[in-house]
């Protein structure tokens, strides 16, 4: 009789804790394939192009701000903002953002829309 309450009692605490542990293992695993790996990826292209930026680069800062690189001291560079050519700013080198001339095209439609705006005044 004894025997019965046993099989009927389930399993043990042991076995499901080994369960509970190979469900977290699985569940880290995903999580790493998901969200670490492509941020590990994307950061290390990131260090690629921050650390490719040569003199006469045109650069975009993480604030926005185009220039020019014109020097380069170790992880500090040294841009050109402006048309003005005297404005140099030091900046780091991880503060860079893309390697990339700004758009200055007007589009016709933006154009238009202007208009539109002035003839409504």
């Amino acid at each position: 009789m004894t025997s019965l309450f046993v099989l009927e009692a389930g399993p043990s605490g042991m076995e499901s804790i080994g369960g509970l542990v190979i469900w977290m293992v699985v569940l880290f695993g995903f999580m790493w394939l998901v969200l670490i790996r492509p941020q590990k990826k994307r950061q290390k292209q990131i260090d690629q192009m921050q650390s490719s930026v040569n003199i006469g680069d045109s650069i975009m800062t993480n604030g926005g701000i185009y220039g020019k690189v014109v020097d380069s001291v170790n992880d500090v560079l040294i841009i050109e903002l402006g048309t003005n050519k005297s404005v140099r700013v030091p900046i780091q080198r991880n503060a860079v953002a893309a390697v990339k001339e700004p758009d200055l095209t007007i589009n016709k439609e933006e154009i238009e829309e202007v208009k539109e705006v002035k003839e409504e005044k």
